[in-house]
């Protein structure tokens, strides 16, 4: 699989002036506009992301269909950016504890720039060799159900500055994900009564005298 690491040739924003970054912005928004696919769309916003901000490691968690304080582990970049979560739903780790449940039942945006994983914390795998991390929750009905954390290898890796219009953007990119998501299985679930109704159609065709 293709790793989420960043390319360090790519710089950390956009780059030119501020006529070129907006065509770009505009790129970008256009091409998220032309995605049907909940995958497809995490794809491109990903390639796209890169531009803006930096990263070494991505971890996405989720406490949707699991009870506390479980909580799923849905992306990571041991992974790489084509695992679709949703398709292969069976094979995602269910975990308990340590950093990553800690920030995600907390459920409030947060940046540590100095990084301690324990060598016991169940997800230790998938923070090893990251210096500091910024957790940003997802809200569905007011509570954070899944988290989104960057991570760079060096201690206090990130621009404060920038954080929260990061948190913001990953917030509204969330939303247009899940939508997407529940297009897709709309779009699922019609195709499969179809297929009921063509089933039943041929039974009845069958037992029809000639």
């Amino acid at each position: 699989m293709s790793q989420l690491l960043v390319d360090r040739s790519e710089s950390a924003v956009f780059q030119g002036t501020w006529e070129q970054r907006l065509e770009q912005v505009r790129q970008m928004m256009l091409e998220m506009s032309l995605q049907t696919d909940p995958q497809a769309m995490v794809e491109r916003y990903g390639t796209r992301v890169r531009k803006l901000m930096q990263y070494d490691g991505l971890v996405a968690v989720s406490r949707r269909g699991v009870a506390a304080p479980r909580y799923k582990i849905t992306r990571s970049h041991l992974w790489g950016l084509d695992f679709d979560p949703w398709r292969n739903a069976d094979r995602l780790p269910v975990l308990q504890g340590g950093i990553l449940g800690q920030l995600l039942y907390a459920g409030l945006p947060k940046y540590l720039p100095e990084l301690h994983v324990e060598p016991d914390d169940p997800a230790a795998e998938h923070l090893a060799g990251m210096g500091s991390l910024f957790a940003m929750p997802a809200y569905d009905a007011g509570k954070a159900l899944n988290m989104t954390i960057l991570m760079r290898r060096q201690p206090d890796g990130f621009d404060r500055e920038r954080l929260p219009e990061q948190l913001w953007l990953s917030g509204l990119f969330g939303r247009v994900t899940h939508n997407l998501l529940l297009s897709r299985q709309l779009k699922e679930a019609y195709e499969a009564v179809d297929r009921e109704l063509k089933l039943v159609g041929d039974i009845q065709r069958s037992l029809l005298p000639e």
